[in-house]
């Protein structure tokens, strides 16, 4: 690529960038007004706002609303008290533009579904994804993991869990996972297949963290209440296996 390329690119670049901060601007200025005033300054606006200024650059503008999302979450004192007020503003923004973009989905169920203690709101927000995303087995499999972690309905989470099974790009274990779903066993057993499924899958590190410290927990309650020492083994070996212990 000769010199002359690059600069065209890196200018390319810089004008998208510039856009995105106007649009961003412009849309946020525009939903003030319709409200008569009442809106902060940090006012998000709707996908269908921010595509008026975006020129067909809907995917772009995703992303950018994404990292600012991640910086959203990422700030814990202040969402300590909002209790993640506009998370699902960010995501309903951001699928609205690209309703491809699957990190958004696992949010959904994460901090909707989790922090914001609203599962069927995340629910509904996840039911969206599969209509737009009729391919995809991740998300009847992130659907489930909201049903049975954040609703607590075991049944809802099976009947997902069976639908993601059958993509024919849909690791086995899915299968065998709405068997354990149904199954009678204790809730715990269940829940650790749960978060083992994410901490394995390709979620987003963030969400695969999120996995790991709940899976410490649970395997630490086996490990200290285990009748049997292959029932202890076996945690120590899946806490072994976190990074826990290290002999």
């Amino acid at each position: 690529m000769n010199r002359r390329s690059q600069i065209g690119i890196a200018v390319a670049c810089a004008a998208l960038v510039a856009l995105i901060g106007y649009s961003h601007k412009k849309t946020a200025e525009l939903l003030k007004r319709e409200s008569g005033g009442q809106q902060s300054d940090n006012a998000l606006p709707s996908a269908s706002a921010v595509r008026v200024l975006s020129l067909g650059y809907d995917q772009l503008l995703a992303d950018w609303y994404w990292l600012a999302f991640v910086q959203y979450i990422g700030d814990g004192d202040a969402r300590a008290k909002d209790h993640y007020a506009a998370a699902d503003k960010y995501l309903d923004l951001i699928v609205g533009l690209d309703p491809g973009f699957i990190k958004a989905y696992w949010f959904a169920s994460f901090i909707v579904g989790s922090e914001q203690q609203q599962p069927e709101r995340a629910a509904k927000f996840i039911d969206r994804g599969i209509q737009a995303n009729p391919n995809n087995w991740f998300l009847p499999f992130i659907a489930g993991i909201n049903q049975y972690l954040y609703a607590k309905n075991d049944v809802a989470a099976a009947k997902y869990y069976k639908m993601a099974a059958k993509f024919p790009d849909a690791p086995k274990w899915l299968g065998r996972q709405a068997t354990i779903l149904e199954a009678r066993i204790p809730s715990i057993i269940k829940e650790i297949n749960i978060w083992d499924s994410v901490y394995h899958s390709d979620a987003d590190q963030l969400v695969k963290e999120k996995a790991r410290t709940r899976l410490i927990t649970l395997w630490s309650q086996v490990y200290k209440s285990a009748t049997t020492e292959t029932i202890r083994n076996k945690a120590r070996s899946a806490l072994k296996d976190l990074g826990v212990i290290q002999n």
